[in-house]
């Protein structure tokens, strides 16, 4: 080209494909070096990677590649397949990337020779500063993997095609990985049902799975497959969401999971609520706490059971009481007689004399019906005398441990 103008694009427009080699740019801007076919030679003492130009790599325009903004860094790796151009044609130092491409890689990478990933134990290569700057086993890679020495958790290697195997429905680890470790069995309340967690409805028909997976074996997929849609997100460790054809949601967490709402919240659940908590459960409600019920409510307590309050307590009951005690004390018996302030009941209870009860109990009870109460003791209770009770009575234990009707 004997008239040069310097200027990109009049220059004439020089392409080229080539394999990325390093992507540790020392900017951290994103850039790659990448060996370009007919450019430059596989021998490695002749070029050394070190000595390839860094290319930028071209992002979409649905990325600003700005402050921060956007998809960064650029994802390529060493031994990815690429395209692109020199932005000065007769120099051919300024290398952009503009894109990648995919194949079936027939051999690993092999680390004695250029147009492969240098990344390797053995690597001989030195850098300007007369170092292995190669020379060490990846965390990932060297690309493409052997599958045996070097291999990927989804069980991708060499001869098979480069796209994921979640989209070509070519037997991905993750969803063998997923079902077996899914729960089973869970008991609920009071029912003698049991419930278990959905295994993956996955059946991905190649092309409409559109997979993204990193390195670690994170994964995203928006799967468009007729019957099968679904939207999944999935951590290496096991953690995961799922939303299947319906609408229906799978949600497994591996770990602890926190759960932070600065304002208020609101849940409305349609249809029934089973929770089952197989350790402990403690909750503290620093405000009020309204329950309201407009069915019945059932409590089973199989261990003992504890109840303070600090302030009054005031019972309304429309309807009729009915109380089974056993208190254990000694042998002595006695009865309760109740009047309500609206019906009346009788009720009978076998109890004993009591060790002293020191401190007072104060109550104030509504009762708009009748009230039944049976007590049985076996040992170690205090009396129950004669009681009467009407609308807000005060009741205190006096020191024989007989409970008086102020």
């Amino acid at each position: 080209m004997a008239n040069q103008s310097y200027f990109m694009g009049q220059d004439g427009f020089s392409w080229f494909v080539g394999v990325v080699e390093d992507r540790n740019d020392p900017d951290q801007l994103g850039r790659v070096r990448v060996r370009c076919l007919g450019y430059h030679t596989e021998n490695l003492s002749a070029m050394p990677t070190s000595d390839l130009p860094w290319a930028h790599v071209m992002h979409p325009t649905t990325d600003p590649s700005m402050h921060g903004m956007g998809n960064t860094p650029s994802w390529l790796v060493e031994g990815s397949w690429v395209v692109g151009f020199f932005r000065d044609a007769m120099e051919k130092q300024q290398p952009v990337i503009i894109g990648s491409l995919p194949g079936n890689p027939a051999a690993a990478a092999d680390h004695r020779k250029g147009f492969n990933d240098p990344r390797h134990e053995d690597s001989t290569q030195l850098n300007d500063q007369g170092k292995k700057q190669y020379a060490s086993n990846p965390t990932y890679g060297p690309y493409p993997l052997d599958g045996t020495t070097f291999s990927r958790t989804s069980g991708h290697k060499i001869g098979e095609s480069d796209t994921n195997r979640l989209a070509r429905n070519a037997s991905h680890a993750m969803v063998s990985t997923k079902d077996s470790a899914s729960t089973s069995s869970v008991a609920m309340a009071k029912s003698t049902s049991t419930w278990s967690e959905p295994n993956s409805s996955y059946s991905a028909v190649y092309p409409y799975n559109h997979v993204y997976e990193t390195e670690s074996g994170h994964v995203k997929e928006y799967d468009d497959t007729k019957d099968a849609e679904r939207i999944h997100e999935y951590h290496k460790a096991g953690t995961f969401y799922e939303i299947d054809s319906a609408g229906n949601k799978v949600t497994r967490i591996v770990g602890s999971n926190y759960e932070i709402v600065a304002g208020t919240e609101y849940v409305n659940v349609k249809g029934d609520v089973n929770l089952t908590v197989d350790s402990n459960c403690r909750t503290y409600i620093k405000g009020n706490w309204d329950i309201q019920v407009d069915g019945n409510i059932r409590e089973e307590i199989k261990g003992d059971g504890e109840r303070i309050i600090v302030g009054d307590m005031h019972e309304t009951i429309y309807g009729t009481l009915t109380e089974s005690h056993n208190i254990h004390g000694h042998a002595d018996t006695g009865s309760v007689a109740v009047a309500a302030a609206t019906g009346s009941s009788s009720s009978s209870s076998s109890s004993s004399s009591a060790n002293s009860a020191s401190n007072p109990i104060s109550n104030t009870s509504t009762i708009s019906a009748s009230v039944t109460t049976t007590t049985s003791t076996t040992s170690n209770s205090m009396l129950i005398g004669p009681m009467s009770v009407t609308e807000d009575s005060i009741w205190t234990v006096e020191g024989d441990g007989t409970l008086v009707v102020i």
